[in-house]
């Protein structure tokens, strides 16, 4: 999941959470005592089912289940190995774990400007603590007239919904606090979407981000934000 330094060293007030004592979560592939009996083998790192993700065992439901961990070079079968190829096809298992794990993840948060589903021609698109300081500089935008969607992303790698909110967009503004403009770069590199679509908005004074930051960035760009402009906040 993606998060921010401000989330994990800040308290913040959330809703009370009400649990569900019904909920039980879905472990994945976690093999059962009789499930081991019944296997001829069991190999913690085998891709059985071609998706990148092997079964596991939990500690002490069946002898069978019992594996070796090491932290050096392993092939599928969990044996040591310096061979490339057998490496290489265990490395290889991983990319196709995380690649394959995308459309299960936590989808975008989107708002759109249009409540009938228009598409706006600026996409504002963020992640984490910036949520608040972003949907309230669209507020402002709506206010004169200026048409904005808002995309939050949720976690990495990215949900297909996050490219497709990007290439709907003529120009999608990152907004994140960053120096580096790290979700910027992260886009650029893990989906197709073109550097023309994208300029970054970043604020990193070790403030927390307000719309005031947000509104600064975009007027350097957006007509009709001239009061914002140049004004003490974001970098674009």
């Amino acid at each position: 999941m993606i998060s921010d330094l401000d989330i994990g060293m800040n308290d913040w007030v959330v809703p009370a959470l009400t649990w569900d004592d019904s909920y039980v979560p879905d472990r994945g592939k976690v093999l059962s005592a009789e499930e081991l009996e019944a296997a001829e083998h069991f190999y913690r790192y085998l891709d059985v089912d071609g998706d990148g993700i092997p079964y596991r065992s939990l500690p002490g439901v069946h002898p069978a289940g019992a594996y070796f961990t090491r932290g050096s070079g392993h092939d599928k079968h969990g044996r040591y190995t310096e061979d490339s190829e057998p490496y290489t096809e265990v490395v290889d298992r991983l990319l196709r774990k995380v690649e394959g794990a995308a459309p299960h993840l936590p989808e975008p948060e989107v708002r759109l400007a249009d409540p009938g589903g228009a598409t706006a021609p600026v996409g504002l698109v963020t992640v984490g603590v910036c949520r608040a300081a972003v949907l309230e500089a669209m507020d402002v935008l709506a206010e004169r007239g200026i048409a904005a969607d808002y995309l939050r992303v949720r976690a990495f790698p990215f949900h297909p919904d996050v490219e497709a909110f990007m290439n709907d967009h003529e120009v999608n503004y990152v907004i994140e606090q960053n120096r580096d403009g790290q979700l910027k770069n992260l886009l650029l590199l893990e989906t197709g979407v073109t550097k023309d679509r994208l300029r970054s908005v970043r604020y990193y004074g070790g403030l927390p981000l307000s719309a005031h930051h947000v509104l600064s960035g975009l007027g350097e760009t957006i007509p009709g934000l001239d009061d914002w402009a140049g004004a003490e906040g974001a970098t674009s």
